[in-house]
């Protein structure tokens, strides 16, 4: 066979939906979607999850709609007259920015995504029985973390399985997605919402989209809030205040779940569990019902301080990404 055509190459490179079985040289983003749910952009520089609901794509438009709409029609009013202060405006704007952009990261960067073993049998009836087990290993003893004074937990261990789709032995805190159709390191949850993972290299960026999005409601409602009350009795024909008040009610309405959420993570990460972790300590029962509480058997827990627990989890160092879209492929005897 030929080499593919120039335009081929052009369309493989801007996106990429399926993987090339034949190719055995060039980058991993033309492999990954034969082992995987992803699909690339630009040359594995951006992902998504094909055959999903483009909830992604309506996030994004109730991002940039509001930007639009106060530079149209705010912007001028409260910079130029004495109905906003300036700072306001810049703060909107900066806040706004940050929510794209940590948005775009969080949905189409790589989450933590674990290689497969692609050279395991297919069969899971040739595996060895004790693939089937959890195998919980023995974890450092509370008093190693927490202090001398602290009780021993005999139970302090972490639990480590096999996944039979990946055909590897997953990571503490890793787990199966099988949207995404691979394992995740500190497996947090699939967001419908940014139609990606969440884990343990783009978590981060969650929460950063989260309080930058609730900054940016609150800063779209003081500053339209400032223009409605200081407007004056004359040329109100000439000012557009319905959508002065549209936009305060859209900042209003948007502004809760992003707060929820953040919320709930600031709880989840103060008391060191991931949504995985805590959903299955309840059950996988309706997590509204519950209260969120430490667990004892916990052995990630930093002890008593919820500020250490909260700075553990969300500052947690990215890591390498050990499945590179960019990165070269690498020829394997095996193969």
């Amino acid at each position: 066979m030929g080499s593919p055509s120039v335009f081929k190459r052009i369309y493989r490179w801007l996106i990429t939906l399926d993987g090339d079985a034949e190719i055995n040289s060039g980058r991993n983003y033309q492999v990954i979607p034969n082992f995987s749910n992803y699909i690339f952009f630009c040359g594995g520089r951006f992902r998504t999850v094909k055959n999903a609901r483009p909830f992604s794509l309506f996030v994004l438009f109730m991002i940039i709609v509001p930007i639009v709409l106060f530079s149209v029609f705010e912007t001028g009013v409260l910079w130029h007259t004495h109905r906003g202060y300036k700072a306001l405006v810049v703060m909107f704007y900066w806040s706004s920015a940050w929510s794209l952009v940590t948005f775009v990261k969080t949905s189409t960067s790589d989450p933590g995504m674990l290689p497969k073993n692609v050279h395991m049998v297919e069969t899971d009836s040739q595996l060895p029985q004790e693939y089937y087990n959890v195998v919980t290993l023995p974890y450092c003893n509370r008093r190693d973390i927490r202090g001398v004074n602290e009780p021993k937990d005999e139970n302090c261990s972490v639990a480590v399985k096999y996944c039979r789709t990946c055909k590897i032995w997953r990571p503490p805190r890793a787990s199966h997605c099988s949207i995404c159709e691979c394992c995740v390191m500190t497996h947090d949850h699939h967001c419908m919402w940014v139609n990606n993972c969440i884990g343990q290299r783009n978590y981060r960026y969650f929460v950063e989209f989260l309080v930058s999005t609730s900054l940016a409601c609150i800063f779209l409602i003081t500053n339209c809030a400032i223009h409605l009350a200081r407007r004056d009795g004359e040329h109100v024909s000439k000012r557009p205040i319905p959508v002065t008040i549209l936009l305060i009610a859209y900042g209003a309405f948007c502004i809760v779940y992003p707060m929820i959420l953040l919320g709930y993570h600031i709880a989840m990460t103060g008391t060191q569990q991931t949504t995985r972790e805590y959903l299955r300590s309840i059950g996988f029962r309706n997590p509204v019902m519950h209260r969120i509480r430490k667990r004892q058997d916990n052995p990630f827990s930093q002890g008593q301080s919820f500020l250490k627990n909260m700075t553990e989890l969300m500052a947690e160092p990215r890591g390498p990404s050990l499945v590179r879209a960019r990165g070269k492929i690498q020829n394997d005897w095996r193969v």
